[in-house]
């Protein structure tokens, strides 16, 4: 035995770290051991902006987990990029850096599905107030038409810093000015709770330099709070039902007085529990894994914001971004409901409860994001490794790599396609086996082409047509056309959830709303993996009220309970 702890947490991710600093910052201050499967990610360099992409995208990163799907034979047979962050903070060392809170139905639907208020709007506001440390200043400020937050309705006192960025994209008002020529609603601040619209979301970057959960949660670590990097988790161990520690990967051995808490992520924390012995019995059986407790629903529900995109390729207006970091401009985004879309045979084929939440005023059909290239200019390695990664968001380029063009990209917001993390062997070395079979149910189509369909509208609006050379994107119009395309440019946002999500019962879910492993003793999960529905955010909560009962009687709620989102993975 290598030690004890009252609290393991595995994983030191976007969640792990929030909860291993709130769990070891109770009053009480129980012993809580952070492992970590990745390094200290502790070069300054990596944390900014110009070099973040390099060095997270470049080929065998140690910052990623370089994850492929399988061959999605729907798409082409295309096996697509699915980049998880390695290392102290998680995928919120790699990831795009935007924040956005989404939509308040959302959290109030995840809130009634799963019977606990605590998820709602209502208590994830006040939450944020916990974490949000706001600079709602502009680079521009004759562009607050159309981008303003009150700093009265977010707070500028949490422990993550976030900005507007120092740098914004050239011709970046014109993006607007289409959406505006084009009818859509102007949204000022979208982390209302009521996204509908087009506008920007903060990001998670201060003074050049990206916030990781890492550095925002464990810079001041106290000292009942042991964080080992390098430290794979190959199992949970268990007495009976009751999980009573792990071993790494290198055969230590650790363990937990009271509990294991699972904060792998959506993709390792069902890896873990199936090496574990806990998920399907046949999955386990058939790699010779001794069961522990059989739970169906262990890697089942794989959900995932896709996305396929269109382009313009333009004459060139002005300057660009040359030699300043591409990361510091946020990204302008429109999450928009279309009529063609719950007007449409697919929308009235989903059951009735599905549609009741899809008609929720604040809940977006599809969410598109739109970006001006080269970022850089010339177009240089470090965007042709972002382009490796992500083919799907730079085909303009493939058509005119020496113009500049504006792509935008268009992602399903509540996909109905339902995928699977399953194991590729009981090797814990080994990649899990990931098939989030996108574009799968018809829904999903439809969206995708009626969303395809309105970003190519945007991008014909008048403050572009003068100055359009090409059209990068489907051959015509037409639905067939148009999914054609997407079947051939298809990516994903990385925002990858709902593996051993939350619910009522065991065999419809793997946790309940206290974040507690049914049918299991002293195991928690505390990350996306739980996440009920997919959010038309990447969100999570910390769970350390739930897990703070468990410490003493009537822990304080307001040193307990905290939320923390962020857009990408």
């Amino acid at each position: 035995m290598n030690g004890s702890y009252d609290f393991i947490v595995v994983g030191a991710g976007a969640s792990g770290c929030v909860l291993a600093s709130r769990i070891a910052n109770t009053s009480l201050r129980p012993s809580v051991l952070l492992l970590e499967a990745g390094g200290s990610n502790d070069n300054v360099a990596h944390l900014s902006a110009a070099q973040r992409f390099e060095v997270a995208f470049s080929e065998n990163s140690p910052l990623n987990w370089n994850y492929k799907t399988a061959e999605q034979h729907q798409l082409a047979g295309q096996r697509i990029d699915y980049s998880r962050g390695r290392g102290l903070g998680g995928s919120t060392a790699i990831n795009f850096c935007g924040w956005v809170v989404g939509p308040r139905d959302d959290w109030d639907e995840w809130a009634n599905q799963v019977g606990n208020q605590s998820f709602s709007w209502k208590n994830a506001k006040r939450c944020l107030e916990r974490i949000e440390n706001l600079d709602a200043n502009i680079p521009d400020p004759a562009l607050k038409e159309y981008v303003y937050a009150d700093v009265r309705d977010h707070s500028t006192s949490g422990l993550v810093n976030l900005s507007y960025g120092d740098a914004w994209l050239p011709d970046i008002e014109d993006i607007f000015v289409a959406a505006k020529e084009s009818g859509l609603r102007m949204n000022q601040d979208v982390n209302s709770g009521d996204p509908i619209g087009f506008g920007m979301g903060s990001v998670c970057i201060h003074e050049g330099t990206r916030i990781t959960s890492a550095s925002a949660y464990l810079a001041s670590s106290p000292l009942n709070l042991t964080t080992l990097p390098n430290s794979a988790v190959a199992r949970v161990n268990f007495e009976g039902k009751r999980a009573i520690g792990v071993e790494t990967m290198d055969g230590r051995q650790y363990r937990a007085v009271k509990e294991v808490i699972l904060s792998g992520g959506a993709l390792n924390t069902p890896q873990i529990l199936m090496l574990s012995g806990v998920g399907p019995s046949k999955q386990l059986s058939k790699h010779n894994i001794p069961v522990v407790h059989d739970l169906p629903q262990v890697g089942q529900n794989l959900q995932d914001h896709c996305f396929s995109s269109v382009g313009i390729v333009m004459e060139k207006k002005g300057p660009t971004l040359e030699g300043q970091p591409l990361s510091q401009s946020p990204t302008p985004m429109g999450w928009l409901k279309l009529q063609s879309v719950t007007g449409s045979k697919e929308y009235e084929a989903l059951p009735d409860e599905k549609k009741r939440f899809l008609q929720s005023s604040t809940v977006p059909s599809f969410e598109l994001a739109t970006v001006g290239f080269p970022l850089i200019y010339p177009f240089d390695d470090l965007q042709l490794t972002l382009q490796k990664h992500t083919p799907a968001a730079f085909l303009s380029y493939e058509e005119a790599p020496e113009e500049r063009f504006l792509g935008s990209m268009c992602l399903i917001m509540n996909p109905q396609s339902r995928g699977t993390v399953t194991l590729e062997s009981a090797d814990p070395l080994a990649a899990p086996l990931i098939d989030p079979k996108f574009l799968t149910h018809p829904y999903d189509q439809r969206v995708m082409i009626e969303g395809i369909r309105e970003v190519m509208r945007i991008l014909s609006a008048p403050v572009y047509a003068s100055r359009t050379i090409e059209k990068v994107g489907p051959r015509d119009e037409s639905d067939e056309a148009i999914l054609d395309h997407i079947r051939k440019h298809m990516g994903s946002s990385w925002h990858m959830s709902c593996t051993a999500r939350m619910g009522l019962n065991p065999e419809t879910a793997c946790v309940d709303s206290n974040f507690r492993v049914f049918g299991l003793e002293s195991l928690r999960i505390v990350d996306l993996s739980q996440s009920y529905p997919i959010h038309g955010i990447y969100c999570w909560r910390d769970g350390s009220r739930e897990i703070g009962d468990r410490i003493r009687p009537g822990f304080a709620e307001e040193d307990a309970c905290e939320v923390m989102i962020s857009d990408d993975p």
